[in-house]
């Protein structure tokens, strides 16, 4: 029971940090699987289901109804799904799991704070209803691994967190850039860019401090490799390793010379967007769910403005490297009343018709980890949707391939991933030594690894 107690307060600590984070064949879209008629359906009555989800935008809460809650009411009549769109998502959810309480359908905003629920049995074991409905055949493979302790199926990846480039084509031709493929050539860019007086990238911690995340895992696929990244992951080698202490070594350095953006600290995504839009910089470093905040500007002359790059590996030998993790993670509670109607909601959101409906209006958040991700049709689609679209289909490809990083907050055990985005900072402001940051990492990884506190890490290739 003490055991229990200090995993439950471990939830509240985790998320009391952490807000929302702005995730064979499929059956035929908009058919019902096979197994739809297998599910239990209660009394005849309607059967209440509740989700409570982060406070995106009106429009973008919108677009989901439209999108998927709706179709689902309509489909599953026996059901009624209500959504609440929350700012305070995460807590609302430690305060009402810890009481055994909660919505059905549980959002978290990654794998590694989901790991604490799992560990006190707050979400429902997904392996029968991996099984009925295929996901496992169904869900891109590491996406799946991801949701996955002691080989059970706990939460679904939402979507894919694919860390890149995103850059104006407009600033790039007006100075004679090209896109950049190697490291050099980037750098180059960033310098000549400085001198102009632009900023070299654009992005910024403002207001979410866990955005140091996409830097960390940037800096560990492309300067320490992912081989090196895997190792630490499942402790093969120390997070003292010399290549990690290399790439923390080298993201103090970017900082310090501001190719992440001289304003830091003071800009947000929101910012990011206005200065890449308005030209004041070549580059955003960065998941693609960054262009979620673009659509104010790519319209008219500036529809076609953006474009999608892998961000180079630091060795001109190595591929480029997109790095890879889930935007969110969905997951039944484990004392939800209708686990069934949960399951069919989770199992429409796997589909090619809703990814297809949603980038339309919502581009950038929504690349639903599947299989079939590379089959949805992009014709009718242009601007935004389809330029986000097809990037991710594109390193979907890369991750067939077996070529892909390690995103910290879906392959990290939780407190390792807190540490590190927290005390990046030190290092980066030169308060602290990468070495030292990365001894007190490894003291805490070990710790967590002898727990089992640990989420699957899937090996390249």
């Amino acid at each position: 029971m003490k055991k229990l107690q200090r995993r439950t307060i471990a939830i509240l600590l985790c998320l009391a940090m952490a807000a929302m984070m702005f995730g064979c064949s499929a059956p035929a879209e908009d058919t019902p699987s096979d197994s739809d008629s297998n599910v239990q359906t209660g009394d005849g009555e309607v059967q209440e289901l509740t989700f409570w989800f982060w406070g995106c935008s009106a429009e973008q809460q919108e677009a989901f109804q439209r999108t998927l809650v709706d179709p689902f009411n309509e489909k599953y009549p026996q059901y009624h799904m209500t959504v609440e769109h929350r700012n305070t998502v995460n807590k609302d959810v430690a305060v009402a799991m810890a009481a055994n309480e909660g919505p059905d359908i549980i959002y978290e905003s990654s794998p590694a704070l989901a790991l604490e629920y799992i560990a006190a049995g707050k979400y429902l074991n997904l392996d029968e209803y991996a099984e009925q409905f295929g996901w496992k055949d169904r869900i891109i493979g590491c996406m799946y691994d991801s949701g996955c302790v002691d080989g059970s199926l706990y939460d679904l990846a939402m979507g894919m967190n694919v860390i890149g480039i995103v850059y104006n084509k407009d600033v790039l031709e007006e100075h004679g850039w090209s896109v950049p493929t190697t490291m050099d050539e980037l750098i180059a860019i960033m310098d000549e860019a400085l001198e102009l007086g632009m900023y070299a990238s654009a992005t910024g911690n403002k207001g979410w401090q866990a955005t140091n995340e996409d830097y960390t895992s940037l800096f560990l696929t492309a300067f320490a490799g992912p081989e090196a990244t895997y190792e630490a992951l499942v402790g093969e080698t120390p997070w003292t390793d010399e290549r990690i202490v290399h790439a923390i070594e080298t993201s103090a350095e970017w900082y310090q010379k501001g190719y992440l953006c001289s304003d830091y600290l003071s800009v947000d995504w929101s910012d990011a967007a206005m200065l890449l839009a308005e030209g004041r910089t070549p580059f955003f470093f960065g998941p693609y769910k960054f262009i979620q905040n673009l659509p104010l500007y790519a319209v008219g002359d500036m529809e076609d403005s953006f474009g999608f790059a892998p961000f180079p590996s630091e060795d001109p030998n190595e591929p480029s490297y997109y790095t890879i993790g889930a935007t969110g993670t969905l997951a039944i509670n484990a004392n939800s009343k209708n686990p069934d109607g949960a399951a069919l909601f989770l199992d429409m959101m796997l589909s090619n018709e809703f990814v297809h409906d949603i980038v339309t209006d919502w581009p950038g958040y929504w690349a639903v980890p599947i299989t079939t991700l590379n089959e949805v049709d992009t014709s009718d689609l242009s601007g935004l949707p389809k330029s986000f679209l097809e990037a991710v289909q594109e390193a979907v490809a890369s991750l067939d391939a077996g070529n892909f990083g390690y995103y910290n907050s879906s392959y990290m055990p939780a407190q390792t991933f807190n540490l590190l985005y927290t005390g990046i900072e030190a290092v980066w402001m030169g308060e602290q030594t990468a070495e030292s940051l990365l001894q007190e990492m490894d003291e805490v990884f070990q710790e967590e690894m002898a727990s089992g506190s640990m989420p699957i890490v899937p090996q390249q290739g």
